[in-house]
């Protein structure tokens, strides 16, 4: 046996009494470490022709998955009261019995579903991820779009001679779905654009929230003039349909000041205008038009853009903004120099992929903000595989 094997075990050992005993495990450092541990255990477990077929046949499982989305399988597991037996599975999905019979074995080769007896199936942890809104629309969103966008990413690197993808004319994207850009062809893909709203909504469950680790009171609420009604203490630009000011809403229920979300207007149409948010119809392209916000927040919007379409949206905001007052809070990942977490680096290529754009380093992040006019005042990270907030001001 390998001889790392020992050495995991004890510290997986180490690290599993250590979680008993740390309250509350602050900033999960210890579940992120036990986890690494046991990855890499399963790994030095395995020979290097296992290794090749885990990783090659691992395709598979992805697409049972869908089909078990499709076919609502983790639902109907996930809600029922008892074990379920195939028959009755079968007989609630239509599904001809041979083949949901290697669907269910599938399933349960890889724990996506428990397997009871013969035949017999119950929920397990993967099973109830699945029947969720981010499972169930992140099946959907990956495989109709996501997956085969970055399908053509070794051909499109061999034939443009292993450059850094930067046109957005000119992606894997492209090769799979045609000429268009990749906004507009969602924009006119009604089921594509339901999935990636939903998904949106939801993609940052089971990561901590940045309000949980950015003083938003201190750094924000304290300067903010709530003695004007006039004032905006948050524009969400490119927002989707307010889920973050609906957050912080709920997180900080006192707060004084007006809410502006804006996006699309196909986006914005699906959202009521409320005293505690207001709705507008805004292409980040164009200039900000609600000047002097204390802060102008950006969540997952510049990682979809090259440096010279995010210099134009921050140099809209940086017009608008208030000297000594206003802030830009940007939330994205910062990747460190070192170290970079899996979970990054596979939305680095998807971004990549989909929009020629790129998940960003520290070093990247201030190079970009300084060409619009916009300083890095202090980077706010809670753990490796979550978002940062950047916070920014006028030079």
């Amino acid at each position: 046996m390998d001889p790392s094997v020992a050495p995991l075990l004890k510290q997986i050992e180490q690290l599993g009494s250590r979680s008993q005993t740390e309250a509350g495990d602050p900033g999960k450092a210890c579940r992120r470490a036990l986890l690494q541990a046991a990855q890499k255990l399963c790994i030095t477990l395995q020979d290097p022709g296992q290794l090749v077929e885990e990783f090659l046949f691992g395709s598979a499982d992805n697409l049972l998955i869908k089909v078990a989305v499709d076919l609502k399988i983790f639902k109907r597991l996930s809600e029922a009261k008892e074990p379920v037996p195939l028959t009755q599975l079968a007989e609630s999905t239509k599904c001809d019995v041979a083949l949901l019979n290697r669907i269910m074995r599938g399933l349960a080769s890889f724990h996506a579903v428990e397997q009871i007896d013969d035949e017999v199936y119950a929920p397990s942890k993967i099973t109830n991820a699945f029947a969720s809104t981010k499972g169930d629309a992140g099946a959907r969103l990956f495989y109709e779009l996501v997956v085969p966008g970055m399908q053509p990413i070794p051909k499109f690197l061999a034939e443009t001679s292993y450059k850094n993808p930067t046109n957005a004319e000119h992606l894997p994207f492209n090769l799979a779905f045609g000429p268009q850009l990749f906004f507009p062809w969602v924009q006119e893909h009604p089921e594509v654009l339901g999935s990636f709203l939903e998904w949106m909504a939801v993609q940052r469950e089971g990561h901590t929230p940045w309000l949980e680790f950015y003083p938003f009171e201190q750094q924000v609420v304290s300067g903010f003039r709530a003695e004007d009604p006039h004032a905006v203490l948050l524009v969400d630009v490119g927002g989707n349909t307010g889920h973050e000011i609906r957050e912080i809403r709920q997180q900080c229920p006192s707060l004084r000041g007006r809410m502006v979300l804006q996006d699309l207007p196909s986006t914005i149409a699906q959202v009521k205008s409320s005293q505690d948010m207001e709705a507008m119809a805004h292409d980040f392209f164009t200039p900000q038009p609600v000047e002097g916000a204390r802060v102008y927040y950006l969540r997952s919007i510049l990682h979809d853009w090259d440096d010279a379409k995010c210099t134009i949206i921050l140099q809209n905001i940086a017009s608008a903004m208030k000297p000594g007052y206003s802030k830009v809070l940007i939330n994205e990942f910062s990747i460190p120099g070192r170290g970079a977490s899996a979970f990054t680096m596979r939305s680095d290529f998807m971004v990549m992929a989909l929009a020629g754009a790129v998940e960003r380093t520290e070093n990247q992040w201030h190079v970009l903000l300084n060409s619009a006019g916009l300083k890095i005042d202090r980077i706010w990270t809670a753990e490796p595989e979550s978002e940062s907030i950047i916070e920014a001001s006028l030079i």
